[in-house]
């Protein structure tokens, strides 16, 4: 069922890569051992292009399916993502904040440099907890149906949009008190129907620069993270909503149970949800990082778990598990593979 599957797991501790012959998995290859991965991003008609981003290290890209990497670009990488209507354009975005794009799949790069022009009343909520309380770019999102639309989740710091392909820029967080924002997208196919997932709620909105609220209704968490859409089963049907949440932020996870993470689903479009995941334990210690789409199944789901959470920017976070479902979140089975805490994850066509 997984064959000419390839997985690109980034830990704590490196990128680890498998590939699936159909009924067991093998590890293909491990780079950057002593790195933190902290973005990946692949070119969905041309699988064998990978980039990854390390933080405190730079952005590496793979042209051959992870045999090989190249550094591409220097700097604390906390975002990257490839526009999904042309696939030579490549935007990553950093610590500190700033942001650049590559019209060339990642050989030259310049700044969108308009990011830094925006007003100081915008600009001071750009920090984090930790030092050297700089904030980042965590979660880059183009819309595939116009490419001019960018937006900007900043951890922390809020969301900022562009209409001109990051000629200009405004500030969208209006309704969202606690600016660290983890990862934004739109409802497919619209523009008119928004959703983020941040470290001290879920938001919905149908116009972003006129405010969010929350979407929360079946919720028992309150800490968000990856979240992603299945096509409609059906025409005329609504896509299924899949995302990984966490009780409190990672600064309570020193403590029984730790993350006590869990997967939840909506069938329509985040009005209500319901928590899935037979096969998952009521208290599930590690954090589910990252949700990556199967690239062969429409109805399968790979999930990255770690137990990360005040040292990860440091290393560390002990074992690492991948699971995967193939029936839309109800059942979830682990993936016989050993890795470290798994951070964010890619799944590709062979």
């Amino acid at each position: 069922m997984d064959q000419g599957v390839q997985l690109y797991a980034g830990t704590q501790e490196g990128l680890f890569v498998f590939r699936s012959d159909g009924a067991h998995w093998q590890e293909a290859s491990v780079a950057f051992r002593d790195g933190i991965i902290d973005s990946i991003a692949g070119a969905l008609t041309h699988p064998e292009r990978v980039f990854v981003g390390l933080t405190h290290e730079g952005l590496y890209r793979t042209q051959d399916g992870g045999v090989h990497w190249d550094k591409v670009l220097e700097g604390d990488i906390r975002s990257v993502a490839i526009d999904p209507t042309d696939e030579n354009v490549v935007y990553t975005g950093t610590e500190p904040v700033h942001l650049y794009r590559s019209e060339d799949r990642g050989t030259t790069w310049g700044e969108l440099s308009s990011l830094q022009e925006m007003p100081e009343d915008v600009r001071k909520h750009w920090w984090f907890p930790r030092p050297p309380h700089q904030g980042h770019v965590r979660n880059i999102f183009i819309h595939p149906d116009d490419p001019n639309v960018i937006y900007l989740c900043l951890e922390h710091g809020g969301i900022v949009r562009s209409y001109d392909r990051g000629t200009t820029w405004e500030d969208v967080t209006e309704g969202i008190e606690y600016r660290d924002i983890h990862v934004i997208s739109s409802l497919p196919h619209h523009f008119d129907r928004y959703y983020v997932a941040t470290a001290r709620g879920f938001f919905a909105t149908d116009e972003p620069a006129s405010g969010w609220t929350r979407a929360e209704n079946g919720f028992t968490r309150d800490y968000f993270h990856d979240f992603l859409f299945l096509p409609p089963k059906r025409q005329g049907e609504n896509p299924t909503m899949l995302i990984a949440t966490a009780d409190q932020s990672p600064g309570y996870w020193d403590r029984p149970g730790l993350a006590q993470s869990a997967v939840f689903r909506s069938h329509d479009c985040a009005q209500s949800w319901h928590r899935v995941g037979e096969g998952i334990p009521d208290c599930l210690e590690p954090m589910v990082w990252a949700l990556a789409h199967h690239p062969h199944d429409e109805d399968a789901v790979f999930a990255g778990l770690g137990n990360v959470s005040r040292g990860h920017a440091a290393g560390g976070g002990g074992q690492g598990v991948i699971m995967v479902t193939r029936d839309r979140g109800d059942s979830w089975q682990p993936l016989d593979v050993e890795l470290p805490a798994d951070r964010v994850l890619l799944a590709t066509a062979e």
